[in-house]
């Protein structure tokens, strides 16, 4: 399978740059993680990736939740979200922005790739903007 481009939005730098290492050692494409909601369009924008991983909890007025609904109204890009809390916390508000997946911290790597892996594999609409 080709490397993908993912994007990980993630409030906690450590958490960020773990998810990271892991993506990149897997063979992905990741830009330097962001941690505010704020910053997902303009990223997404910038760096066209196949996927996004959004944590719930952002740096910004807007958590992970809302930045991903923003999101799938400009765009296809599949979220996985990861959050530290328990699932049923957000679950409702969760199921409304459709996401690919829903993992808990600390998060299971295999887990992780696992979804990815099956994300690309899908078959989808293009992830492109309509500017």
């Amino acid at each position: 399978m080709k490397p993908a481009t993912i994007l990980v939005v993630e409030d906690e730098s450590i958490c960020g740059i773990a998810i990271q290492e892991t993506l990149q050692r897997a063979g992905h494409v990741v830009p330097e993680p962001i941690a505010s909601g704020d910053d997902v369009l303009a990223a997404v924008l910038r760096h066209r990736p196949d996927i996004v991983i959004m944590d719930i909890r952002l740096k910004s007025y807007i958590d992970g939740i809302d930045a991903a609904q923003r999101l799938r109204m400009v765009s296809s890009v599949p979220v996985i979200y990861v959050t530290a809390y328990p699932a049923s916390y957000a679950e409702d508000r969760m199921a409304r922005s459709a996401p690919a997946a829903c993992l808990e911290k600390p998060l299971d790597e295999a887990k992780l790739l696992g979804h990815i892996e099956r994300i690309l594999a899908e078959p989808r609409k293009p992830a492109g903007l309509p500017f």
